[in-house]
């Protein structure tokens, strides 16, 4: 399980922009094919120490110029116990004795080979070497036992990959709803009443919220844009779906961007049949919907975020919306702004 859990972490490092080189013992290739990380990573796996071709055999070494941290997932009880015993038998031990990059190693395992003195002495030793060891996760193992030995979850791995590089994660931990995208208000079974939000803004504060850390939930109306990778996506489509969604998700949360456009009306009486076209002008009947961004306040200590979408008394519509609302920050930016609003992918803002 672990092994397949290692190609979703080389495919996020990929959508993140990495160069992986993939290496693998010959005890994972019992596991996995070594085809698989091929495709994910866009290069020839590297598999064997003396490999029976035109290549030096020496690929371990000129690694050791060109990489930038080595990541070790899933480590097993052996690989930690001989690299801290300097054994290099393979070409994953080969390549740990020459590099002395950034290192981390994610390991799983059974948790009595966790609790085995040998693995806990190899872990004391390559952590006071420097090495960035994550514990494993408690929980049901493969062996049907329960306790610590359970990969820890691709997002943490990426973020504990954030930190070997020294990038600042200012939201590490911290959990964070975000709303994006329209509302779409049904008419009748193939209308609907909606805005121009395209979830630009709200889907930029997800990606970012995440790359520093934050545990991130996003709520968003229909869209066509790609869910950033690693955090939790809810795709609702009606202000009430929007409602029910944020208030099931609020318990917990720090932080709150409330960044969707809901629509502040629907229609009343939703015709089940297509309203047929007429020369008769008809009229739709539409009902408030629920103010969600009012309705959380009470229910919450996170710190909450509204946004105001005005076209003419910004500052003093935000500043209503803001004390109105019970917000603690209000974001002002104009519909009708070059540069700025619906389906722009620049913005200029006042808070």
């Amino acid at each position: 399980i672990a092994c397949y859990k290692a190609c979703e972490i080389l495919r996020l490092l990929r959508k993140d922009g990495a160069n992986v080189q993939v290496m693998m013992s010959q005890s994972a290739l019992k596991f996995i094919s070594k085809t698989t990380f091929a495709a994910l990573s866009g290069q020839e796996v590297l598999v064997d120490l003396f490999p029976n071709s035109s290549k030096s055999g020496l690929e371990h070494i000129e690694l050791a110029n060109t990489l930038d941290a080595i990541i070790i997932v899933p480590a097993t009880a052996n690989i930690l116990c001989k690299v801290a015993n300097g054994i290099a038998d393979d070409i994953v031990t080969t390549t740990l004795s020459v590099c002395d990059q950034p290192t981390l190693f994610a390991p799983a395992m059974n948790f009595r080979m966790w609790e085995n003195p040998a693995t806990i002495n190899a872990v004391d030793i390559l952590r006071d070497k420097g090495n960035i060891i994550l514990d494993p996760h408690e929980g049901l193992l493969a062996s049907l036992h329960e306790g610590n030995g359970r990969l820890a979850d691709p997002r943490q791995i990426i973020l504990a990959i954030h930190e070997l590089f020294n990038i600042p994660l200012p939201l590490k931990n911290k959990k964070i709803l975000i709303t994006a995208g329209p509302t779409q208000e049904p008419i009748d079974s193939v209308r609907f009443i909606s805005n121009y939000s395209s979830g630009k803004m709200g889907y930029a504060l997800a990606k970012k919220a995440h790359s520093m850390g934050g545990l991130v939930t996003l709520i968003s109306g229909p869209t066509y844009l790609n869910s950033p990778s690693g955090i939790e996506h809810i795709s609702i489509n009606s202000a009430k779906e929007m409602y029910r969604a944020v208030h099931s998700s609020i318990k917990d949360k720090d932080f709150i961007f409330m960044a969707a456009a809901v629509a502040d009306y629907s229609s009343k009486n939703i015709s089940k049949q297509k309203l047929k076209r007429s020369n008769q002008n008809i009229t739709i009947e539409l009902t408030p919907n629920p103010d969600i961004l009012k309705s959380i306040s009470k229910k919450t200590t996170a710190k909450i975020i509204g946004f105001a979408l005005e076209t003419n008394n910004g500052e003093k519509e935000a500043l209503r919306k803001l004390n109105e609302k019970k917000c603690d920050y209000i974001i002002l930016n104009y519909a009708d702004e070059k540069g700025a609003g619906f389906n722009s992918s620049t913005n200029r803002v006042t808070k």
